[in-house]
């Protein structure tokens, strides 16, 4: 079943006309025709069922009517995914992975070592297009909400971004006590906020 993400409140009954590139693909790709169903999130934690009442092919636009509401419970625990900027389209692979298994929210950062470098004039498309790759992995994994993209942070300001968060995890390639495997098998069940940091290609750095 075809998924939709519609920020919005929808109630049994209501009728609504969707349009736009997501509409493109339910048209031409999937060729749905009136009486099919599609699933419908708001992109945080309630998916609705529609029924396709018209599809408009020339203007793209397909008519839906909500038949069914459900609310589920959101995602726990909420992982917020502090990742150093990498270079080239790594990012992009990023986004899309940690999206299919379960991370809650993404904060870019910039890191003494960071090597990429995103001029500020760019950075509000560079974000849209990270926004859309989030979605489109929460499509293809049938997830039902949409991961945050939060703004680009320097280091200082991510450790602030973290201070409602019960556990916060940084790996660093010098440790040689505390493991992964270990962090994950003592976990208390009960905390539901985590922070993981990744640095950028070189590390992070130490100051001494």
């Amino acid at each position: 079943m075809s998924r939709l993400f519609i920020y919005r409140d929808l109630n049994i009954n209501d009728q609504i006309v969707v349009s736009g590139e997501d509409v493109h693909h339910i048209i031409r790709v999937l060729r749905h025709r009136p009486g099919d169903v599609i699933r419908i999130s708001d992109g945080r934690n309630t998916e609705s069922i529609g029924v396709i009442l018209d599809v408009d092919a020339r203007r793209l636009e397909i008519k839906l009517k909500i038949v069914e509401k459900n609310k589920h419970n959101e995602i726990k625990p909420f992982i917020t995914l502090l990742q150093s900027l990498p270079k080239g389209d790594k990012f992009d692979w990023i986004l899309q992975k940690n999206t299919e298994i379960g991370v809650s929210k993404f904060i870019p950062i910039v890191t003494q070592r960071t090597v990429v470098n995103v001029a500020q004039s760019k950075l509000t498309r560079r974000r849209e297009r990270w926004k859309r790759i989030v979605q489109e992995a929460a499509k293809q994994c049938m997830r039902m909400d949409v991961p945050e993209v939060g703004q680009v942070l320097t280091l200082d300001s991510g450790l602030q971004e973290i201070k409602n968060h019960e556990l916060t995890v940084i790996p660093w390639e010098q440790e040689n006590k505390t493991t992964l495997k270990k962090i994950m098998k003592d976990i208390d069940k009960n905390i539901s906020r985590i922070a993981v940091f990744i640095g950028p290609e070189g590390g992070f750095s130490i100051v001494k």
